[in-house]
């Protein structure tokens, strides 16, 4: 019987999420976590997350004025959420005026 060499917990638990269906859900999840960072102090303190379907992140705003501001880096904080995900996970971002 041939030895295996050890494998790294970090590749253990890839597996195990992706064996027990979870790997949407905790995707879904850091987004929540990360955003912050990625967004930025100026975003950030303005537009909060809210949920996220079918690829599009819903994030409310206290006004249209910025809908209209936050559309023009629209691409940017998908391609930046994605990155830290580690995978083409948000699609889409929508800006709702909203608690």
């Amino acid at each position: 019987m041939a030895r295996r060499e050890p494998e790294s917990i970090a590749n253990v638990l890839k597996r195990l999420v992706k064996k027990l269906g979870i790997e949407k859900k905790l995707s879904e999840k850091t987004i929540f976590s990360i955003w912050d960072e990625v967004a930025g102090e100026k975003i950030s303190a303005n537009a909060k997350p809210q949920s996220i379907m079918r690829g599009k992140l819903y994030v409310s705003v206290p006004s249209s004025i910025y809908i209209q501001e936050y559309s023009f880096v629209k691409k940017n904080l998908i391609e930046k959420l994605n990155e830290k995900l580690g995978k083409n996970f948000v699609k889409e971002i929508v800006f709702k005026v909203g608690k």
